[in-house]
């Protein structure tokens, strides 16, 4: 079967490519919303838009969508607008705990079959000093970026410690691709 990934998200991409999983990329025109909800409800939306909308593109397979979101204090933190909206939201996270939840959608079609899954990781971010916050948004890498930073770049030395899988802060959780398959009968076997 084939499968598609409704993203593009070149960390997603990676991470399929690095565990052998053959796949063709969809370019969707998702405006990807942030509700007054929990922030698993805002991810899954967002993930279940790009599948559908990237089930519109092909006639079978399984199109996989996913959406990352990062949550402080009551606050849904997206990818940030520009470099001023990327401080604040770093502002917010240094010195404390937040949640970066990854949801993923699968849709198998022709039969337009859904699965879901959701993941959270919880991570500690240590409080930056000016120099340091300054310098990492002179770097481009967090303007795509669920709360203005990639903990697989260059703000790795940021985080103090995670609890969960550190391929949901990347933004694709392994385990949950795996898990969709399954429970969609995809046999990734070739």
């Amino acid at each position: 079967m084939n499968i598609y990934l409704a993203s593009g998200s070149p960390r997603r991409a990676h991470m399929l490519t690095e565990w052998g999983i053959s796949f063709s990329i969809l370019q969707t025109d998702v405006d990807e919303i942030m509700l007054d909800a929990a922030p698993g409800d805002s991810a899954l939306q967002n993930a279940l838009a790009k599948a559908r909308a990237g089930g519109r593109q092909v006639r079978d397979g399984l199109v996989i969508g996913a959406d990352t979101v990062v949550a402080s204090d009551g606050h849904i933190l997206g990818k940030p607008h520009d470099k001023a909206e990327a401080r604040n939201m770093l502002l917010l996270l240094e010195g404390h705990e937040h949640r970066v939840v990854t949801a993923m959608a699968g849709l198998r079609m022709p039969e337009e079959r859904i699965a879901t899954r959701i993941s959270t990781t919880v991570v500690r971010m240590r409080c930056l000093s000016n120099a340091e916050r300054e310098a990492y948004l002179c770097n481009p890498e967090y303007a795509d970026k669920a709360g203005a930073y990639a903990v697989q770049g260059l703000a790795a030395s940021f985080i103090e410690g995670i609890d969960g899988p550190m391929d949901t802060i990347i933004g694709f959780t392994m385990s949950d691709f795996y898990a969709l398959c399954n429970e969609l009968n995809v046999d990734l076997r070739r």
